[in-house]
């Protein structure tokens, strides 16, 4: 609906008028002071135990000696309207795709992998698959866990799994007592066309 004024008389029966729009997709991602630090703990495959459980897992790994993985998650909101793609960077060194954690006493590291959940909204961008235990990959790869909105939501529940293989637990307890540190940056990057 457009108004020039009573005053305006018109001297051609065409108006031409030329729009210059933009559109910004809204991202945003928020997580608590809890969830930016994961103590990963010794858990069933497939399963995310709490420290407690963790504690009484260790407890059943004395006695029978059966090696467990470790596993943590950190949970995020996310908010999007468009496209975008995560991977991660590593704190310290890598072995394949994986980042590493280190031990204090020996410098002995181990690899741990990461693995993306993402609301139902949200989905491969390539063939439309929800997005449960993706890997996550070290570095930006434009072929590689690029996702898509397919509707609006805001704040919606997210996770990142975080897992240490049995072997590798299996080298860790080759150092006990020891400490094992590390880390990983998870990047959102938006797709901005």
């Amino acid at each position: 609906d457009m108004d020039f004024g009573d005053r305006f008389v018109p001297s051609d029966s065409i108006l031409d008028i030329n729009f210059l729009l933009s559109v910004n997709h809204e991202f945003k991602i928020t997580t608590s002071a809890e969830d930016r630090m994961v103590a990963l703990q010794p858990c069933k495959p497939g399963q995310v135990c709490s420290a407690k459980e963790g504690e009484a897992n260790w407890e059943r790994w004395r006695v029978s000696r059966v090696t467990p993985q470790l596993t943590g998650r950190s949970n995020f909101g996310i908010t999007s309207s468009g496209d975008f793609t995560v991977y991660l960077a590593c704190m310290n060194n890598q072995i394949g795709q994986d980042c590493v954690l280190e031990s204090d006493n020996t410098a002995q590291q181990v690899p741990f992998s990461a693995f993306i959940n993402l609301p139902a909204n949200i989905v491969d961008s390539t063939t439309g698959a929800a997005i449960v235990q993706r890997r996550l990959h070290i570095g930006k790869d434009p072929a590689k866990n690029l996702f898509t909105t397919k509707s609006y939501a805001q704040n919606q529940k997210g996770s990142i799994d975080f897992l240490v293989a049995q072997h590798d637990v299996d080298t860790m307890l080759s150092t006990r007592p020891d400490t094992y540190r590390g880390g990983a940056t998870v990047i959102f990057d938006q797709n901005i066309n």
